[in-house]
């Protein structure tokens, strides 16, 4: 190779060769995206990992108490602002480039403020202790489909199930880190094949940016100072932040279509 020839190696993650995946729904509020190509993207993962029923299915509840209807449809109003945020539908990332054997740490994120207004949004349907937050949400609306023994009891049961229990992986893993695993198995890799980003947990980075730094400068704000000081590691958990924010935010939209046809609104 000459002297002044450049090489370019670029990797692709495993996920990657596992799609395009055939969506059984159209991702959720994605004519409301600034780009629902990336809206596409993250769904497609969801297939991938989870395969989840479509939440348009869902059969209306009956005996849904004003105070209970209230809720839902502020559930609901939430994930459609949400659905508008641009940070949803960004293709963030981090790369390092080699010039003469100089490292550089690029970053492509969204704005801060986008990334702090969204935040803030999210943080209603993250947080159990929000009124209008997807666990307060969820229990409403499994213990009137556990009470109404009608045709539709064990249609609507199983996909409260199978949403619930997708909920409960977002919340302790990077959805790009099983969409990997999952491609990995597929293509018959070794088991034990170490997988970028398995190690990473979702709600200590929540915590760590949310308190940190974007919502309030309190219990997190030394462990963050910490990670802002290393130009890379804040990068890098920026970058985690953002996935986790993104992957739970399309489950949010998703569900609230279930919670609007729970309510008869779809």
């Amino acid at each position: 190779m000459a002297k002044d020839d450049v090489q370019h190696v670029q990797a692709v993650e495993p996920r990657a060769l596992a799609l395009p995946q055939p969506l059984r729904f159209a991702p959720p509020y994605a004519d409301r995206s600034p780009n629902p190509e990336g809206y596409a993207y993250w769904w497609q993962l969801f297939r991938l990992v989870f395969d989840l029923p479509n939440p348009a299915s869902f059969a209306k509840l009956p005996g849904i108490s004003a105070a209970e209807l209230r809720i839902l449809r502020r559930y609901v109003h939430t994930c459609q602002e949400l659905s508008e945020s641009t940070v949803l539908s960004h293709s963030s990332g981090v790369s390092i480039n080699m010039n003469d054997g100089v490292e550089a740490v690029v970053a492509d994120f969204p704005v801060k403020e986008a990334i702090r207004g969204t935040t803030v949004l999210f943080r209603q349907m993250a947080s159990a202790q929000e009124p209008a937050s997807y666990s307060q949400v969820r229990k409403i609306i499994g213990q009137i489909a556990h009470q109404h023994h009608d045709e539709h009891r064990d249609q609507r049961l199983e996909l409260q199930r199978l949403w619930n229990r997708a909920h409960g992986q977002l919340n302790s893993r990077l959805l790009t880190a099983m969409a990997d695993r999952r491609a990995l198995e597929l293509m018959g890799a070794h088991p034990n094949l170490p997988v970028p980003g398995e190690d990473v947990k979702p709600q200590e980075v929540l915590s760590l940016f949310q308190y940190g730094d974007l919502i309030h400068w309190d219990r997190h704000a030394e462990a963050f100072q910490e990670v802002a000081n290393d130009d890379f590691q804040h990068k890098w958990e920026t970058l985690n932040f953002l996935s986790v924010m993104t992957q739970l935010s399309h489950f949010y939209l998703g569900y609230s279509l279930l919670v609007a046809r729970s309510v008869g609104d779809r």
